[in-house]
């Protein structure tokens, strides 16, 4: 496949990872246009500003007689009229997924995968190996996010290329991997998996089908991570195994230094700043340099991407990974994970992603460190109704950890895995209420948007945070919440 010769035209464009795509390949030459819903997501804006025009709905009257190849989110089943339509054409079809593994096969390809943190880990790897390189690095990322302020996707050439890969439907075992980087492995896609024990199988899978010489990366502080580095070590003795973490072995351990800095085991007399302070977040941050070291260092010729020629030395994973190291002040922060949106009539407005109980808990952390002594209101939209009733207790425990909580109702998940007649959220409200913490915080269910508006708005306060949290598209309410106590003053 040529992808500058091919008319593509995407299904759900308006998904992040479907988004990125669709700028990825306007990148690489290729002609795009798309459809989905009207509703207004996070990605309309970076979609704007491009000439990709996006069809409204998924009649088949709306796939162009010209297109040469349909990619589809994998939230989409294939009986949708405009699937059927490019099938009954035999124009090629992919899957989200599906096109991720093509584009993998084209070039020496790593990942990042695990339950939690892929995608903010690939957004810093790509950002330390750009400033690195002075953007001379020759890869693409391709992540189901942005940096903030960045609205294109990164692209500084085709030698190699960062995915992130996520285990949901296995979809991961399809891509064709040089190296994989692993953060966490935890129970979730319970409408897939049955049981945290079919997730692990799922990982030791695509340790089987990493690459003869390939590169596996994992986090020593997470259980599942560290299980799935002793798996690897017994079964395939041909990689190259690394660890890091407070509690890794070898060159990549953690050092807290004071002030928030850390070091690292192979730099003890080093210190370097961070934007983060939340230690799942330090993991992440850190993993991601080791990753992009690694992705350096498997270049036939790696000097020729640094800034500084004269820093692979003989002592080159020192200074490799200080020069890597260094550009973590720089991080800008990803879209929509902790990301501040305004500051306005001392209420701070943040939108985050979290969607399950481990990442809703590192949130949290994350900025109560950052604003000490404020007040957080978290408006939860539960996304996926099989998520939710599985993880319900440990749901209810870290959002309890809030000062004030609104929860919406389920979205509206693509993967129909609930019931018409149930909305999981109510289930939640009550686990929530359950907690001995609940009683000291203010808790309550909000039927739609406009009530979780004036609820808000009739709970905030000066110096509090006001948090829309979830993989809903719930991100709209907070400037929704500011409008309208302007009009209140």
């Amino acid at each position: 496949m040529r992808l500058s010769e091919e008319r593509c035209y995407l299904v759900g464009i308006k998904g992040t990872g479907m988004a990125n795509l669709a700028l990825l390949l306007l990148r690489l030459g290729a002609s795009v246009r798309g459809c989905d819903i009207q509703e207004t997501f996070l990605t309309d804006l970076s979609l704007q500003r491009t000439d990709i025009g996006i069809d409204v709905g998924f009649s088949d009257s709306l796939l162009p007689s010209s297109t040469t190849c349909v990619i589809h989110s994998s939230a989409y089943a294939r009986s949708i009229p405009i699937l059927q339509a490019a099938q009954a054409k035999q124009i090629p079809l992919y899957s989200y997924p599906e096109f991720l593994a093509l584009l993998s096969s084209m070039q020496d390809s790593y990942a990042v995968a695990g339950t939690h943190g892929k995608t903010t880990t690939c957004s810093v790897a790509s950002h330390v190996l750009a400033g690195a390189s002075g953007q001379e690095f020759p890869f693409y990322a391709l992540y189901g996010s942005s940096m903030v302020n960045q609205e294109i996707s990164l692209y500084q050439g085709g030698e190699c290329a960062l995915f992130e890969a996520c285990e949901y439907q296995d979809h991961f075992l399809s891509y064709h991997l040089r190296g994989v980087l692993v953060t966490c492995i935890e129970y979730d896609h319970p409408d897939y998996f049955p049981d945290l024990a079919a997730v692990m199988a799922s990982f030791r899978r695509l340790v089987d089908k990493l690459g003869r010489g390939g590169i596996l990366i994992g986090c020593s502080d997470d259980a599942g991570t560290r299980e799935l580095l002793s798996y690897a070590h017994q079964t395939r003795s041909d990689l190259t195994i690394m660890e890091y973490g407070y509690t890794a072995s070898g060159p990549f351990q953690i050092l807290a230094r004071p002030e928030g800095k850390i070091s690292l085991s192979l730099l003890p007399d080093s210190s370097f700043s961070l934007t983060v302070g939340a230690r799942a977040l330090i993991l992440d941050h850190v993993g991601a340099v080791v990753l992009a070291m690694a992705m350096l260092l498997d270049r036939p010729k790696p000097k020729l991407y640094l800034q500084d020629k004269g820093l692979l030395t003989d002592e080159v994973l020192p200074s490799l990974a200080s020069l890597l190291m260094m550009q973590l002040p720089s991080y800008p922060g990803c879209r929509a994970r902790t990301e501040v949106l305004a500051d306005e009539k001392g209420v701070v407005y943040v939108d985050d992603y979290a969607h399950h109980p481990s990442e809703i808990l590192t949130s949290l952390e994350e900025l109560r460190l950052a604003y000490p002594g404020r007040k957080l209101l978290v408006i939860f939209c539960p996304h996926t109704a099989s998520r939710t009733k599985a993880l319900l207790s440990s749901f209810a425990q870290a959002l309890v950890q809030s000062d004030a909580l609104i929860i919406q109702s389920t979205y509206a998940s693509a993967r129909n895995d609930g019931s018409v007649l149930e909305d999981p959220s109510t289930l939640l409200l009550e686990a929530v209420h359950a907690q001995p913490q609940a009683k000291e915080r203010l808790v309550a269910y909000a039927k739609d948007d406009q009530a979780c508006v004036e609820l808000a708005c009739l709970w905030l306060q000066e110096r509090w945070l006001c948090i829309t949290m979830g993989a809903g598209n719930n991100r709209p309410i907070g400037p929704r919440i500011a409008a309208f106590r302007r009009s209140l003053s």
